[in-house]
């Protein structure tokens, strides 16, 4: 399961503004990124109207709308569903999930704060809290990035989330041709095979794997 951050902050403090420019940073430098918007209201997503929302209004407990180049759900649910189950369901092919909320879940969290919208921060601040973006000046011992610092943003999420599976390179050739892999297929090679060889005998520590198959020509 790929690892989750959350962006936390008062309503109109910069949350979404912040994310629409952390995405295009990091697809930049290589990473697949999903998002998730916890919305502690009631749902409402597809307009009135349109064939979708006629097939839910008619009774339909799920709804997808299907097509070349997306797939959205919509479906009924009897309560809030874990983060987790969301990652583990829907996020398998990306590098890192960014959410916005969960500021009561134990996730690791980074708050949004504009002093001219609000006194203070987010009170009961606690352990989970991993850095600040805000106009103001760093105090305590938490990192702080301006709001327009987004190569310092990413560079933090990197060393924090990401950089071990960039210590991890993989190299795939495939007949003499070396195939390029994203971060996402090195993670789920490396979490497999290692997970396989550990359990031979001599094979406890592995620092280096060399695989080779030869497939006979008949």
């Amino acid at each position: 399961m790929p690892p989750i951050v959350s962006l936390v902050g008062r309503p109109d403090h910069g949350k979404t503004t912040l994310l629409e420019k952390l995405i295009p940073e990091l697809n930049h430098r290589g990473y697949r990124i999903g998002t998730i918007k916890h919305h502690v209201h009631e749902f409402a997503m597809d307009k009135p109207g349109k064939d979708t929302w006629r097939h839910k209004q008619a009774g339909a407990h799920s709804v997808v709308l299907s097509s070349p180049t997306g797939l959205g759900l919509i479906r009924d649910v009897s309560g809030d569903t874990p983060v987790e189950e969301l990652v583990d369901r829907y996020f398998s092919d990306v590098d890192l999930v960014i959410a916005e909320g969960y500021k009561r879940l134990a996730l690791p969290k980074i708050e949004v704060y504009r002093s001219k919208l609000a006194d203070t921060p987010l009170q009961n601040r606690d352990e989970t809290w991993i850095g600040m973006v805000t106009d103001l000046k760093q105090e305590g011992d938490l990192p702080h990035f301006g709001l327009d610092d987004i190569s310092g943003i990413v560079d933090f999420l990197i060393t924090t989330f990401l950089k071990s599976d960039k210590e991890q390179h993989v190299s795939l050739i495939v007949n003499g041709k070396t195939i390029p892999l994203n971060s996402f297929v090195q993670r789920f090679i490396v979490k497999s095979l290692t997970g396989m060889i550990t359990s031979l005998k001599g094979c406890r520590d592995p620092k280096e794997i060399s695989l080779t198959i030869r497939r006979s020509q008949k």
